[in-house]
């Protein structure tokens, strides 16, 4: 089964178990892959929850920064915030349900990090594409204030219509699992897309609580710090046929197990 074939599963069963007349559509889920995420809509538990994580965090990334040798210092146990992590994907995953994918979520991946000064753009910090089924979003919600010095998330926009520019994954389900062409970078590509100035890039900056949902194949990157810090957390929602909890240790992981989905939609 295509990753696809099983969100129009999921959303055909969500509209008879809501017992709703319409969902959200499948063309303005593809149409806009980036967008913010209104939480002033959300209760003020939500940004309680948030500024309470970046306090501790903080602490916690001073330490972790002095051992990490990596691009990106990882935090290795998100559970520590397990409450207030809750508290965050008890109000985004049901807004995302509703709004934008008109079925039953839950979230398979958390992660949480903090990035640096870079010597040499790699990874992340380059152009790419995530490569996992396109019906997957990313939200990314920054721990602290993000301007132009410190790290804001990029993606390139159609200028025509002023949305993200999403590739289409070569990883979309049992009949139809590839390898990415280059690891899935895209740094020649984009500079030929910007080049022909139909499109451009945008730069996310935002106070504590800033909240963006992507889909994993926008193509889109990280930038190195100039100055100061940026510590996120990015939470990674995926469909379900049923509703079960948002998270749950059986499948929601971090850094510690790969970002690669299961070939087979229908396993969790």
């Amino acid at each position: 089964m295509l990753y696809t074939e099983y969100f129009e599963k999921c959303r055909n069963h969500y509209l008879k178990c809501e017992k709703l007349n319409d969902l959200p559509s499948t063309e303005s889920f593809y149409r806009q892959p980036v967008f913010r995420v209104p939480t002033e809509l959300f209760s003020k538990n939500y940004l309680k929850s948030i500024r309470n994580i970046s306090k501790s965090i903080y602490q916690d990334f001073d330490i972790l920064q002095k051992k990490s040798t990596e691009i990106m210092v990882k935090h290795d146990n998100f559970w520590k915030y397990k409450d207030d992590i809750t508290n965050i994907c008890n109000e985004l995953v049901p807004f995302l349900e509703k709004k934008k994918f008109g079925c039953y979520l839950y979230v398979d991946k958390i992660y949480i990090y903090r990035t640096l000064k870079v010597n040499k753009k790699q990874s992340s910090y380059l152009w790419h594409y995530d490569n996992n089924p396109d019906t997957i979003m990313k939200n990314i919600i920054y721990l602290n204030d993000v301007n132009e010095k410190n790290s804001p998330f990029e993606y390139v926009i159609d200028k025509k219509n002023k949305e993200g520019v999403m590739v289409k994954p070569s990883r979309r389900g049992t009949e139809y699992w590839k390898k990415p062409p280059n690891g899935s970078r895209l740094e020649t590509e984009v500079s030929d897309m910007l080049a022909t100035n139909n499109f451009d890039t945008v730069k996310v900056f935002g106070d504590t609580g800033t909240t963006y949902c992507f889909n994993n194949d926008a193509i889109h990157r990280v930038n190195p710090i100039i100055e100061g810090y940026r510590d996120v957390i990015n939470i990674r929602v995926r469909p379900t046929y049923n509703k079960i909890s948002y998270i749950d240790k059986k499948y929601t992981t971090g850094f510690e197990v790969s970002g690669a989905v299961n070939r087979n939609p229908e396993i969790i």
